[in-house]
């Protein structure tokens, strides 16, 4: 009888070390390689994707391991901490390139297929790459306008958003009244993937573009200045209804403040928008829910849904949401002949039938 055995190839992946930090440093420092981190936490869902279906890949584990120490932080632990703060984490999963030194070389964030993935990195073993060589010339106090408004967006894909917000607020008080105006500029006002963190609710972009309306559509076009415009009045409702409006981007308390709602109320009157009437409806039910007024608030669904059109009646959705099993047995009183007015009065059959309910 012949016996034989058969070796099979192991999955290897990604090999992380299992030694601290600063010990991979020096280890890569003396391989001459550069340190692969990734930054994860327990709870982050694609975080676990990617520990999953990439990390554990032959094809990646071989490249990894043959060009990179690799290390992986639970940022929420031990040297994570102090590594969300230096490399400026603000979403996960972030991955690292660093030196021997701990010096960052590239960045890039989000779960992505094995391919992007190893494409990605690639971009990062360039020491020409745009990560390092923007860092390097900001630091060393370039602070030209055109750099700036390319390493805005650089910052914000890196969701380092907090250094992004800050440098576009420098750019911004760089800009004459004429260069905001600009088309290279729109980004920082309109609607686009960077407006949730450069011109959202509460943003000095915002009420820039809600004060200089007409300049700014004489360079970029009417259409899409008011579509900016309507889509946040609707946006700031819908938020102040939440209770949202009412914290700020660090989930501090900002307090209702009347004269903010006078500001938005007189933009709007200033304004060609179609259903003028019914965004400064929409600004008087924001109002309401920063007085907490809920009775006020339920009268204006009740005698001034109708005025809104389509697209502004969607607040109802929020309004159901909010408030349908919320205050004292008059407020819910209220809140019940309020729905009974929005299913007369609605232009969209969804609203209708959750009204109904």
């Amino acid at each position: 009888m012949i016996i034989t055995c058969t070796a099979h190839a192991q999955n290897t992946g990604i090999v992380f070390e299992k030694s601290p930090l600063s010990v991979s440093l020096l280890k890569a420092k003396k391989e001459n390689k550069l340190v692969f981190v990734d930054c994860y936490t327990v709870w982050c869902g694609p975080c676990k994707e990617m520990a999953k279906d990439v990390f554990t890949l032959d094809s990646v584990g071989t490249f990894f391991n043959k060009n990179f120490i690799n290390v992986q932080l639970d940022m929420e632990k031990g040297e994570g901490k102090s590594a969300v703060v230096k490399y400026h984490i603000e979403a996960y999963p972030s991955f690292l390139l660093l030196d021997g030194d701990g010096n960052l070389v590239y960045k890039f964030v989000g779960a992505m297929s094995a391919k992007d993935f190893i494409a990605k990195i690639k971009e990062g073993q360039n020491p020409s790459n745009r990560v390092l060589v923007m860092n390097k010339m900001y630091a060393d106090g370039d602070r030209s306008k055109a750099f700036l408004r390319d390493y805005i967006k650089v910052k914000i894909d890196m969701m380092e958003k907090t250094e992004g917000v800050k440098i576009a607020e420098q750019y911004f008080d760089l800009l004459s009244p004429q260069e905001k105006l600009l088309p290279e500029n729109w980004y920082l006002f309109g609607s686009n993937r960077y407006a949730m963190y450069l011109s959202d609710v509460h943003s000095r972009n915002f009420n820039y573009l809600g004060d200089h309306w007409r300049e700014f559509a004489a360079v970029n076009g009417k259409e899409v200045v008011e579509e900016r415009l309507v889509s946040m009045y609707l946006k700031t409702a819908e938020y102040c209804l939440h209770g949202w409006y009412f914290k700020n981007s660090q989930n501090e308390i900002h307090p209702y403040q009347p004269a903010e709602f006078d500001h938005y109320h007189a933009q709007i009157n200033a304004t060609e928008l179609d259903n003028k009437e019914g965004l400064i409806v929409l600004m008087d039910m924001a109002q309401s829910a920063g007085e907490r007024d809920t009775i006020k608030l339920a009268r204006l669904f009740a005698d001034k849904f109708a005025v809104l059109n389509k697209k502004n009646q969607s607040v109802a959705f929020t309004y159901m949401m909010a408030f349908s099993k919320r205050g004292s047995q008059q407020a819910r009183l209220a809140y019940r002949e309020a729905m009974d007015k929005v299913v007369l009065t609605s232009k969209d059959e969804r609203i209708t039938s959750l009204a109904k309910h």
